[in-house]
């Protein structure tokens, strides 16, 4: 009988592989809205996250031919302003208006599935921001901040919607805990119905890319349910006050018509690098999977130092963020954290400032004036 050899194969085989894919941009938007609405077409489960992407969707939330409530014209508003589609939660209606509110809260069930707000969790894209229109109180701004910090969204709290002395008071309430929450007040008025300030706000922030600003965008409404005092050069206006407590507001534009004023969420944080870094997170979590496989070798090391290098540039380029880079922690990767399957990467990035005050020096100068003068005698000697 022959000696069997140690030969495995008389020819090639060839094996073929390839770095670490492409990852997603940062620039989308996406809304999430929850309420109730006892109009909704039967086909819609209560609790359960449905997507409008048009206006013609609406009739999911109200079959009606007279639709009513403030979820149905909250969601047309946003569709129509953000341009972007949109979640939508409807819940059963409560005994009273606190077993109402504890819905639209939401937690966990016995069952363990997700209810109210923490549903949006169960999205299969979360949203990147989210409200609970014409739902005020504590309650609703700590179920969006649980929210926004598992998720990496941002949520959107009615203030009370009354006067200023109310908002600052209920600003007060807000804190550290809500970064990642904005605090618009004044409501709108469009269609004969009432547009909530979350709404309106939310509409705003999604009209433009996380990584921008909505302060100054146009808020097309009939009317406004009260005027707030602001001038472009007055430090001390009311609507300047507001906002130095956390809270935004629809006021009437120098140049006509009426815009959200706003720059911050509700602890003092610049609401477009909330958005960014959101972004940032959501796009480094989903790409963790594609490496899940992998050792810990060099060649590991460099291709998603590479991966996430040629990404970062590509935002730069796009004007996303001011510039990035990326590499390995030289103190925190040791001994017992490698032998752990523990790696640290670290990567330093900027973030664009929102041009929330221009300071202009308007100077006369003698300068100026003696060229003129120069000029003129030798002219006219």
């Amino acid at each position: 009988m022959a000696t069997t050899t140690t030969q495995n194969h008389n020819g090639i085989s060839l094996e073929v592989s390839e770095p670490l894919g492409v990852m997603g941009g940062v620039d989308n938007q996406l809304g999430g809205l929850i309420g109730i609405a006892p109009n909704k077409d039967p086909s819609v489960a209560y609790g359960e996250p449905i997507k409008l992407y048009t206006p013609a969707d609406l009739v999911l939330i109200d079959t009606t031919e007279t639709p009513s409530g403030v979820l149905y014209f909250s969601a047309k508003y946003f569709l129509e302003v953000a341009k972007v589609p949109c979640y939508v939660i409807i819940e059963q209606e409560g005994a009273d208006d606190d077993a109402t509110k504890a819905k639209i809260v939401g937690g966990v069930s016995p069952s363990g599935r997700l209810t109210g707000i923490a549903a949006f969790a169960a999205c299969q894209e979360a949203p990147t921001n989210v409200a609970a229109p014409g739902f005020h109180g504590i309650e609703i701004a700590n179920a969006l901040a649980a929210l926004a910090d598992q998720t990496y969204c941002e949520g959107w709290t009615d203030a009370p919607d009354t006067n200023t002395v109310d908002a600052k008071t209920y600003a007060e309430l807000l804190g550290a805990v809500h970064k990642r929450v904005w605090c618009p007040d004044v409501s709108g008025e469009r269609w004969s119905h009432t547009i909530p300030p979350s709404v309106i706000g939310m509409a705003a922030r999604c009209s433009v890319k996380p990584s921008q600003t909505p302060n100054g965008a146009p808020t097309p409404l009939d009317d406004i349910a009260r005027i707030v005092g602001y001038r472009v050069n007055d430090k001390n206006s009311e609507a300047v006050d507001l906002n130095k407590k956390g809270v935004s507001v629809t006021i009437r534009d120098p140049n006509g018509g009426l815009m959200f004023l706003g720059t911050r969420t509700a602890d003092g944080s610049f609401g477009n690098i909330i958005g960014i870094e959101n972004q940032l997170c959501r796009e480094l979590i989903k790409s963790h999977r594609d490496t899940m496989e992998y050792n810990l070798d060099f060649d590991f090391f460099k291709q998603r130092i590479a991966q996430l290098s040629n990404w970062l540039s590509s935002l730069q380029a796009d004007g996303e963020i001011i510039g990035a880079r990326c590499y390995l922690h030289a103190t925190r990767n040791n001994l017992q954290r490698y032998k752990n399957g523990e790696w640290v990467l670290v990567i330093d990035w900027g973030a664009y400032r929102p041009n929330e005050h221009s300071i202009i020096e308007l100077n006369q100068s003698d300068e100026i004036l003696q060229v003129y003068i120069d000029d003129a005698i030798k002219t006219f000697s």
